[in-house]
């Protein structure tokens, strides 16, 4: 049994077999940019259904696509092992408290930092884990997307997925990555819906999503 929270590199399965991404995806294409040629660790791997390997989008087969060696880690026990199982090489950890043996070029963390209730175990683990010069990629929700907006000033609410904790901003999570000895080197911002794309918004309203690149000072 794997101790939980340590990654054990192991074999990655036959990429020949892993279909197709989509590269334009907004995610995929931020990810891709930094993930070249490096060691990257990929946080939230399973994506909530180990069937997603068959999806365009799943974040984790990109990064194998151009990556010199990528270790998925999530949550989800039994996604981890059915994932296994295929060949990937990922295993069943916590996000918030995580021991890597080795230096990561990159750690990939997309979609949960809204998910945490524990930033002091999350940047702590990322930032040990990293080698100097690493970088660390955050994506989460654009809490100013403009559907939002709207819902909140007509219905005074809005919904959420029932599973997250919290909304960050560039701003906000600035301030919080500083705390830890980040600093943000870029921000970019993205929506799969062409309709939120061509919008004549600016981008920090028009988009459902940010990215973030953070480096250690």
């Amino acid at each position: 049994m794997q101790e939980p929270g340590k990654i054990h590199p192991t074999w990655t399965a036959n990429k020949k077999k892993l279909g197709e991404f989509d590269g334009n995806d907004h995610k995929i294409r931020f990810c891709l940019d930094y993930t070249s040629g490096a060691k990257v660790l990929d946080l939230g791997c399973v994506q909530h259904n180990p069937k997603n390997y068959q999806s365009k989008y799943w974040l984790h087969k990109a990064l194998l696509s151009n990556a010199r060696e990528v270790t998925g880690l999530d949550y989800d026990k039994a996604g981890t092992e059915y994932l296994r199982q295929l060949g990937f090489n990922v295993t069943y950890g916590d996000a918030c408290n995580f021991v890597a043996n080795g230096d990561y070029d990159v750690i990939v963390a997309g979609d949960i930092i809204e998910h945490l209730t524990n930033f002091d175990g999350f940047f702590k683990s990322c930032s040990m884990s990293l080698a100097d010069g690493g970088v660390l990629l955050i994506s989460t929700p654009n809490p100013w997307y403009w559907r939002y907006i709207v819902k909140a000033a007509l219905f005074s609410k809005v919904s959420n997925n029932s599973e997250h904790t919290c909304w960050l901003d560039p701003v906000t999570l600035s301030q919080l990555a500083e705390r830890y000895g980040f600093f943000i080197e870029e921000i970019r911002f993205g929506s799969r819906y062409l309709k939120d794309r061509i919008l004549p918004l600016p981008r920090g309203i028009k988009h459902t999503s940010f990215h973030a690149s953070l480096r250690r000072r």
